[in-house]
């Protein structure tokens, strides 16, 4: 199903919800169209995520970590698991997008996530992403046409579904449920709500989600109090802080961390992608949220 964004004068964002048996693997499949001024670059964040994969009809891409690295990003290339923002810089391009969930890392990456962690990396090559060395090889061929090349990835993408899923599937999808109640405090409450002993946690959380457990759940709060703040019109960031801080200079110093910026420097700053990025995040964890509600 497709989900369109309003268009800026620089960006389309054109959302399309994985089908029925690809949902449990894919948060989201997205187009992301970029007309930046002549000669311009449009610059946003990467929030902390799961995990993307990206297939480019041009080298217009760049990004930038907290530790000053930079990736040029290529034709086809995939950001890990990461526990920090990275800044981003594209010229005009079209972008086809793979928002992956940790059983998607596990099902469809050759490498557990924690060899990707807070990496972004070329898949042209690398035996781990050969399950979509496809995708790449096959689009942008012809004019554009956004509903044929939807149709390449999801053909691909099924196939990969033939064969039998990882044996840690059921126990990824109970942490993930887990992450989404905000009463999850400390790694016991994780390891409670989703069912496992410490270690076996710890185990699937670096494989699959490819981070400590407690670093997740850092980020998943972080990520929350993000989203309130982003989507909740002019509401004041102490209006946004998630319950399980302590108190608002606890969040800014983890704000920092993740970010390399104050809250306040981080609310002034141009983000024409993050916002409608945000919710569809939001729109996925909810329905995750829902029907863990039912256990």
């Amino acid at each position: 199903m497709l989900q369109s964004h309003p268009d800026s004068a620089e960006l389309s964002l054109r959302y399309f919800r994985p089908p029925a048996g690809l949902d449990r693997y894919f948060q989201s499949i997205f187009l992301l169209e970029t007309f930046p001024p002549e000669g311009g670059t449009i610059t946003d964040f990467v929030l902390p995520t799961c995990g993307i994969v990206s297939w480019r009809d041009r080298e217009a891409m760049t990004m930038r970590f907290l530790n000053g690295e930079k990736f040029d990003a290529g034709l086809a290339g995939a950001v890990g698991p990461f526990d920090h923002a990275a800044r981003l810089e594209c010229g005009p391009m079209r972008q086809w997008s793979a928002v992956l969930l940790p059983a998607g890392w596990a099902r469809f990456v050759d490498a557990p996530a924690r060899a990707y962690g807070n990496r972004a990396v070329a898949i042209e090559g690398d035996e781990a992403f050969r399950a979509f060395w496809p995708i790449g090889e096959a689009l942008f061929q012809g004019a554009p046409d956004a509903e044929a090349e939807l149709q390449i990835i999801l053909d691909c993408l099924s196939r990969r579904l033939e064969a039998p899923p990882r044996e840690d599937e059921a126990r990824i999808e109970a942490i993930t449920a887990a992450l989404m109640d905000a009463r999850c405090a400390n790694v016991s409450d994780l390891a409670e709500k989703a069912g496992l002993g410490r270690r076996t946690l710890e185990r699937v959380c670096e494989s699959a989600f490819g981070l400590a457990p407690k670093m997740l759940l850092r980020r998943q709060r972080f990520m929350r109090s993000v989203t309130q703040h982003m989507l909740g019109g002019k509401r004041p960031w102490s209006a946004a802080i998630d319950d399980i801080y302590h108190d608002q200079p606890q969040f800014v110093r983890e704000f920092r961390e993740f970010t390399g910026l104050t809250p306040r420097q981080f609310a002034k700053l141009d983000r024409p992608m993050m916002k409608p990025v945000l919710l569809e995040g939001m729109r996925h964890w909810e329905e995750v949220s829902e029907i863990a509600s039912e256990f």
